[in-house]
């Protein structure tokens, strides 16, 4: 009894740990998973998508026989002649369609591409979602970067200004010095405060995207890098032209108008019918016998003039319309992927370098700074060294964010919304 009780107990602790490591986890990936089980768009698509669902099993049930009932009962005089029968009539039956020139399978095909459609207007809500949090993580990360270089930059800037005000009175240094230091301490103040507010609005944009408060030390111990994109450029843009949802969806579009002229085309054709009735009582005979009867029913329906005709047409340019739309779409995605992948090698070539000079510029700036302890260098030397550095890490911090942006961007493209 006493194993049973420890065996529970460790369960339940080893549960408690895994349950409070899953919700300290707050990388760019849960945050993206808990925007798709949150935002409406999603829900919206989805709820759509079921609607769809539903449309295609309504088109799979139009193969089977569709059965009728019907109830009537007169109540007319004696000496009528046209009803000297039963009050009460009633029949069941069963139709059959046997032919109908390609109605119901095109009904089929269309059910099934507008569920198809539905299906990656889902993937294409995600995408732009998923667009939408990348974007306002990388702008929150960049925030994050310049606050910390503006609010380093600050402090340093504040030991200054006192090292000034000790030299002013010891008559080193003129009130000229102090206003000047007064001056960039203002400045940086002023660039600290840009980045702290543009901090708080990118969390607040991602606080409304995944439905809920985010805690920032979570979120900075889970801070995430580029997305590892590797390989050929031209086999990356052939994957990302053959998974992109906007292309499948048109293409099922392109399925839809297909089916649209089937089923207009098929009116020209006569509809086939098989009728099994069963009747209980007659109006025009008294105490009737029940009838079975087997109708076989060739009929058809034109349409008002050559309506037909016309919405064939109609189909026809509908589906040229939207080739043409695929074209341009394929054209666009590809400008995109080239776009961002030029732009990803390069920001990987400019954050090398960019780190580059920031070790050189705190280098020189621990330099002068001892130079001016020494003499050998003046204090407006080491306020431009100061001023340098922090703007090298605010451009790093650009440049790392905009990274982050497209080398995310560039993964939901190659490897869909899903796999990331």
């Amino acid at each position: 009894m006493l194993l049973r009780y420890l065996f529970v107990f460790l369960l339940s602790v080893s549960v408690s740990a895994y349950a409070q490591e899953s919700e300290s986890d707050l990388s760019l990936t849960q945050l993206l998973d808990k925007a798709f089980n949150y935002h409406p768009s999603i829900k919206s698509n989805k709820v759509l998508l079921s609607s769809a669902e539903k449309g295609l099993e309504s088109a799979k049930w139009q193969y089977f026989p569709t059965p009728s009932v019907s109830v009537s009962r007169i109540d007319a005089s004696k000496d009528d002649p046209s009803y000297p029968g039963d009050e009460k009539v009633v029949k069941l039956g069963f139709n059959q369609v046997l032919w109908a020139g390609g109605r119901i399978d095109a009904g089929l095909e269309k059910a099934q591409a507008q569920f198809n459609i539905r299906q990656f207007s889902v993937l294409i809500a995600k995408r732009e979602l998923a667009t939408k949090v990348i974007g306002s993580y990388s702008v929150w990360y960049s925030s994050y970067l310049k606050r910390k270089a503006f609010s380093a930059s600050k402090t340093e800037h504040e030991s200054l200004q006192k090292r000034i005000e000790r030299r002013i009175g010891q008559g080193l240094s003129s009130g000229s010095d102090l206003s000047l230091v007064n001056s960039r301490l203002l400045q940086v103040s002023a660039n600290l405060n840009s980045a702290i507010t543009q901090h708080q609005s990118a969390l607040l944009q991602l606080e409304e995207l995944v439905g809920e408060s985010l805690d920032e030390v979570l979120l900075v111990k889970a801070v995430v890098d580029d997305y590892a994109v590797s390989g050929d450029k031209a086999v990356l843009l052939k994957q990302a032209l053959k998974i992109d949802p906007n292309l499948k969806n048109l293409l099922e579009k392109v399925k839809e108008a297909n089916s649209t002229y089937k089923e207009v085309r098929s009116n020209l054709s006569p509809v086939l019918n098989l009728r099994f009735e069963r009747q209980w009582g007659n109006h025009t005979t008294a105490n009737a016998d029940t009838e079975n009867r087997v109708f076989l029913d060739l009929s058809s329906s034109f349409g008002a003039g050559l309506s037909v005709l016309s919405n064939m047409q109609s189909a026809k340019l509908e589906k040229h319309s939207i080739l043409l739309d695929f074209e341009t779409q394929k054209n666009t995605i590809t400008q995109q992927f080239e776009s961002d992948w030029i732009a990803y090698q390069s920001l990987s070539k400019q954050k090398k370098l960019l780190n580059d000079a920031l070790v050189a510029a705190q280098k020189i700036q621990q330099s002068w700074y001892r130079q001016f302890l020494a003499g050998r260098k003046q204090w407006q030397d080491v306020m431009n060294s100061i001023r340098e550095v922090a703007q090298l890490e605010s451009q790093i911090a650009d440049a790392i964010a905009e990274s982050l942006l497209i080398s995310w961007r560039l993964a939901v493209r190659i490897k869909g919304v899903n796999a990331i």
